[in-house]
């Protein structure tokens, strides 16, 4: 009789802070209705991944299962599977934190479940050929990848079914490849075309073995997968067929499977993740072109002749197709180098002599550093073995290091405001307490000139206890970053709009749906969450922030403002701004000055920030000057953009003087007239925001909203609130206007 090994990987997982009603959903709907089938079919071994982020809120809300599982675990049926633990992309975050996140992971496991987990989930199966080594030091034995892994290092179809050695510094890891056309059949054919499938590749020896990776959200939580999943009894049926077919069919284990399989030998895998993910990191215009080459080949029947050999773009380069995405990775990485250079300082022999929860002294290594390992097991054990600063600015740190709002694809991930804001969080709240034990909490500023997002050209960065902030000045002189840390938020933490290659299928489909009986994978789904989305495809040509300078035409408008089909004048969004640090009294001040074409007149804009020590508040000077030439008519408007989270609901209103809007929500437009201040008071944030102007102004305020898509269909997302206070003068050949705009941030 012939035979075949199969092994199933399911992974599950809710981002740090993602919305409670998320997790209850996902709860009801996937993770306990899956435990409540599993548990019915004993024959049925399983090996399961939960990121951190999710088994925190389990243990914290449904605590229940976590007992169940662990019952699971001790019969026998359930492997886990450990990994980074708030899922961080490995390959794309400081080593130290890599194996510190794995070490918390697995420490968590052996605490809540007894088990010893060698296997490890590799977050959006992004790989990199340096990760062996940092998983060998982790302890970690093997993973699964996708078979499209394997198809970009030259293997054939009948190479798949095993599994490989890979290394890097002969530091010795195992992958498995996973059925990328299982991923596209379960649950969504029937359980017989799975068998019909094994039942192909099974051989008179027996010794191959087809293994099933995937998200655990698809049983259940994917658009209408709960009704097929348990209501029509999708799971129970096919359990039941595979436990029939059982004779011929090993259901196994991944960690058995190594060790009762021989490894097929040595592969050395390209820089790869699943297929999908790797032409959502193009370009849009490159994965516009890849998708008409992706329909030809298809249309000709090429596919499966082609496929390894067609493959997108690479996980980073995301980094270069949304600047914001970046701007949170360098924060990232900039946090992390605080956190390591505090471990380092922090007195080491004392952490040394601390007790672990078993009463024997922790392994810290042989170094006068702190081990990651040793740090991954005392944060997963809350801090037992560190300094209380250590523990809180790690745990805050690697929170801050979950994938979802780095990137984007058929999840709304960066696109989702709030997702980006628990980044910041986190990062905001290390870096707080990183800076308080070098610095103190109050009476000092620092201003410093680096190349923080490696662009090739310097930025400044400028901290203080309650304030920090990011200056491009060879864009625009614009703020790309301006946190408030009280209330640990990046105030500016909006997305422009931009062209995507899925925006032509919203053209196309205004009204669409995908066709069909049944759920679809959400690959294929086309439709909608409200009628005429494309009305709402706007598209940026500068990145949004803070202190955006514009001099308009004689013919804009509020209406044309908010589409971006405003003419410029003098390109000041784009040009280089000249930056000087100056210390002032009890304080810094950044001086901007830029210079560009007005109507054939060479006008100059000076910006003055300034700062003091023991004030919260920002006061700008701005200057604008006829430089050379004839009497020139200007509209000058600096524009803010402050991301408030919600767009809708009476939790952040708009106001002016003290007086709130008649429709005082972040979504309203409008224009007010002789203004002398406005503010945002948000209570999500807990945080008041107040612009004060030094001379009367006509402000301009309207949402900056998104068109993505997700996995129920495209949609409509708030990123930020625009203000845009200007005015109109004239000035004549060396005469200049100035103005002072003073932010006010308080928390509330």
């Amino acid at each position: 009789m012939k035979k075949i090994n199969f092994a199933m990987g399911i992974h599950f997982h809710q981002p740090v802070d993602n919305f409670d009603h998320v997790f209850n959903e996902a709860y009801e709907k996937s993770y306990r209705p899956f435990i409540d089938v599993l548990e019915r079919y004993p024959a049925i071994r399983v090996t399961l991944h939960y990121s951190g982020s999710l088994l925190e809120w389990i243990e914290n809300n449904r605590p229940e299962l976590l007992k169940r599982i662990a019952d699971l675990v001790a019969n026998g049926q359930v492997e886990m599977m450990t990994g980074g633990f708030y899922e961080p992309i490995l390959c794309v975050i400081p080593q130290r934190d890599s194996i510190g996140q794995i070490s918390m992971l697995t420490e968590y496991l052996r605490d809540k479940f007894q088990t010893e987990a060698e296997g490890m989930w590799l977050t959006e199966r992004i790989w990199e050929p340096h990760l062996p080594g940092i998983l060998h030091d982790a302890g970690v034995k093997y993973m699964i990848v996708d078979d499209t892994h394997f198809r970009y290092a030259g293997l054939l179809e009948h190479q798949l079914y095993g599994y490989y050695s890979t290394e890097d510094e002969g530091k010795v890891v195992y992958l498995f490849p996973s059925s990328e056309r299982l991923r596209y059949s379960i649950p969504f054919r029937e359980p017989h075309e799975t068998i019909d499938y094994l039942r192909s590749l099974a051989t008179d020896e027996g010794d191959r073995i087809l293994v099933y990776g995937d998200d655990g959200e698809k049983f259940g939580l994917w658009p209408e997968t709960y009704h097929l999943v348990y209501e029509q009894k999708w799971l129970e049926r096919f359990f039941d067929t595979l436990i029939q077919e059982s004779s011929w069919i090993n259901i196994t284990t991944l960690g058995d499977a190594r060790k009762n399989i021989s490894s097929h030998g040595r592969v050395y895998i390209p820089t790869a993740s699943y297929r999908e993910m790797m032409e959502w990191s193009l370009p849009t215009e490159s994965g516009s072109l890849f998708e008409d080459v992706l329909n030809e080949v298809r249309a000709n029947g090429k596919d499966h002749y082609y496929k390894p050999f067609l493959r997108g773009g690479f996980w980073r380069n995301f980094l270069e197709k949304y600047p914001e995405s970046n701007n949170m990775h360098k924060k990232m990485l900039r946090v992390s180098n605080k956190v390591a250079e505090l471990t380092e300082d922090s007195r080491i022999q004392d952490v040394k002599n601390k007790k672990g929860s078993k009463g024997k002294p922790m392994d810290t290594g042989t170094s006068d550093t702190l081990n990651p390992l040793y740090i991954g097991k005392c944060v997963a054990r809350k801090g037992d073995g560190l300094p209380t600063n250590i523990y809180e600015a790690n745990l805050e740190l690697w929170r801050g290091q979950v994938n979802c709002p780095y990137w984007h694809g058929v999840f709304g991930g960066l696109y989702l405001g709030h997702l980006r804001a628990a980044v910041y969080r986190h990062l905001i709240a290390a870096e707080v307490i990183t800076d308080s034990s070098k610095y103190g909490r109050e009476g000092w500023i620092e201003a410093e000139t680096l190349d923080f997002d490696c662009d090739g050209s310097d930025e400044i960065i400028v901290t203080a206890p309650d304030i920090s902030f990011i200056v491009d000045s060879h864009k625009g002189g614009m703020l790309t970053e301006l946190d408030h840390r009280p209330s640990a938020s990046n105030l500016l933490n909006t997305l422009a709009r931009r062209q995507e290659v899925y925006h032509k299928k919203i053209i196309s489909n205004t009204h669409g749906g995908h066709s069909g009986g049944g759920p679809s994978s959400i690959h294929d789904i086309v439709k909608s969450k409200e009628d005429d989305l494309h009305l709402y495809l706007h598209y940026d040509t500068y990145r949004r922030g803070m202190l955006v300078d514009h001099i308009f035409g004689n013919g804009t408008s509020l209406e044309n403002v908010m589409q971006n089909k405003h003419e410029e004048i003098g390109g000041f969004p784009w040009l280089p701004y000249h930056p000087v640090i100056k210390d002032i009294k009890n304080g810094k001040a950044i001086i901007l000055e830029g210079e560009g074409i007005v109507y054939g007149s060479r006008i100059r804009i000076t910006k003055e920030i300034r700062l003091e020590n023991s004030s919260p508040d920002m006061v700008i000077n701005y200057k604008v000057k006829n430089v050379s030439g004839d009497k020139t008519d200007i509209w000058f408007g600096p524009e803010f953009n402050f991301a408030m989270l919600d767009g809708k609901s009476d939790f952040c209103k708009y106001y002016i003087g003290k007086t709130p809007l008649e429709d005082s929500c972040q979504k309203s437009k409008g224009e007010s007239k002789d203004v002398s201040s406005v503010g945002i008071n948000n209570k999500v944030i807990f945080t008041d925001i107040t612009l004060y102007f030094s001379k009367k102004c006509t402000l301009w305020r309207f949402p900056i909203e998104t068109i993505s898509q997700s996995e129920s269909g495209f949609e409509r997302e708030y990123q930020s609130s625009t203000l845009i206070p200007h005015w109109r003068f004239t000035l004549d050949n060396g005469l200049e206007w100035t103005v002072d705009i003073k932010l006010m941030l308080r928390k509330i």
